[in-house]
């Protein structure tokens, strides 16, 4: 099988500072993994990077055996960013369609694909994005990372802004894009969804790679996501 996405010794930096280092791993089809560290471990920087959205100091990825960033790496993928905003003049449709057409220009299932998410995410289609609360504009930012059926997630702090109700939602509908072999990668402080949802884990301290494992080795070897955590990436 072969990977959809592979980092290689990925380096980035910020002027001196190395925000990652040597960072290697790769992501196969249907695999859900939960990137972890503490704050500025470099999580985020990993997966703009990833996107094409961050320069790579040093070592190399691909997207689907494509550099990151180019179109046919970003039809069939999907992000979340942990901040962001969607334009206001919209409504919830309008804007899931317009993100839609950009990934598959017109394609017959777009609409059908964008209603079903706006309700699984309980917002209204025709209501302005301007007149949305700040949890729903949230999700909204959620559902559009979804729509045209991605083959990869990728999602910075999805949990961030839900309430719980939307929480257990979320990991329904994750658990399910799992079974139907979308490759989900997503950053996370929350460590017992996690465990729920994640198929493996790969944990960051200062910018390096201090784990990655499968989530029974995980229990296994530390008793489960936190404790490893713990362990790994809390500062010896």
């Amino acid at each position: 099988m072969v990977p959809l996405v592979e980092v290689k010794n990925l380096e980035v930096r910020y002027g001196s500072k190395k925000a990652v280092r040597g960072l290697s791993f790769s992501l196969m089809p249907g695999e859900s993994v939960g990137l972890l560290g503490a704050n500025g471990a470099g999580k985020s920087s990993t997966l703009r990077a990833i996107l094409g959205m961050q320069p790579v100091s040093q070592g190399s990825i691909s997207v689907f055996g494509k550099k990151p960033g180019l179109y046919k790496s970003f039809e069939q993928l999907g992000f979340a960013p942990e901040e962001g905003s969607a334009p206001e003049y919209l409504t919830g449709l309008e804007y899931l369609l317009f993100v839609s057409d950009l990934h598959r220009p017109a394609h017959p299932e777009n609409k059908k694909e964008a209603q079903e998410l706006l309700q699984w995410f309980e917002l209204n289609p025709n209501q302005r994005i301007r007149d949305y609360s700040k949890g729903m504009k949230r999700r909204i930012l959620l559902a559009q990372s979804m729509v045209a059926s991605p083959q990869i997630l990728i999602l910075d702090e999805p949990l961030n802004g839900l309430d719980p109700l939307m929480i257990v939602k979320l990991r329904e509908l994750l658990i399910r894009k799992r079974e139907q072999g979308v490759t989900v990668l997503y950053s996370s402080h929350i460590l017992s969804e996690v465990e729920k949802t994640c198929s493996r884990a790969i944990m960051l301290r200062e910018g390096e790679m201090v784990l990655d494992a499968s989530l029974p080795d995980i229990v296994r070897d530390y008793g489960g996501v936190e404790d490893a955590f713990t362990q790994k990436v809390s500062p010896l």
